[in-house]
């Protein structure tokens, strides 16, 4: 377990913000071997015009079901899947259309142990509507019960929010230098007068606690 947490840790900071160490999420994404899985002639698992992330799941994915049991299509869903591999985990890219809905990290012991949004086809059901990726950052602030979080790794850390046990984080493009060097300061989280609107959500995921 102590692996597993260390390698989640790692992940999210690398995908999650990149400013404070320097490191891509390409790192984690970038493929020793890709492949697509057909799945034309099977049936489809039946599902809603549209699902949500939620803090265990997203649809039948569930975080701690065995890989091998996932259904290999959900209507409105997924209908495609990639698989890339790396030292320390295994990515699931799951699409409907060709188009990236979410991925899936598996940290080497054959689980569901991360979802990740991918893009804003996805989001997640609040009291004031659906967040996803690239909404104004204002409207995840706003909501009661978010909570913004520390979390270091050696020398670096980041900032990052949670809601109903997601984690949300920023993107980073086109944000001001004064909010770039306060998502890196562990004293105190960022003002709110430096999220202005053209500061957008930038990640949702839930997963393996920190």
């Amino acid at each position: 377990m102590k692996v597993i947490y260390n390698l989640s840790t790692i992940l999210l900071i690398v995908v999650f913000l990149t400013a404070c160490n320097g490191k891509s999420s390409q790192e984690t994404k970038e493929a020793d071997s890709d492949s697509a899985l057909t799945i034309s002639e099977m049936n489809d698992v039946a599902g809603p015009v549209d699902y949500y992330l939620t803090s265990d799941s997203i649809g039948p994915v569930h975080l701690g079901e065995k890989i091998s049991d996932l259904p290999v299509a959900v209507a409105n869903l997924y209908d495609n899947m990639l698989v890339t591999e790396t030292p320390d985990a295994v990515a699931y890219s799951f699409l409907l259309s060709d188009i990236p809905q979410f991925t899936v990290y598996d940290f080497l012991d054959g689980n569901v142990d991360l979802i990740i949004l991918e893009g804003n086809s996805r989001g997640v059901e609040t009291p004031e509507g659906v967040l996803r990726v690239g909404d104004e950052f204002t409207k995840l602030l706003a909501l009661p019960g978010a909570t913004a979080e520390w979390q270091s790794l050696d020398d670096s850390g980041i900032w990052y929010w949670r809601y109903n046990s997601l984690f949300f984080g920023v993107e980073e493009t086109n944000i001001s230098e004064q909010l770039a060097e306060a998502l890196c300061d562990s004293h105190n989280p960022p003002r709110a007068s430096l999220f202005t609107a053209d500061v957008k959500i930038g990640y949702i995921a839930t997963g393996l606690p920190f």
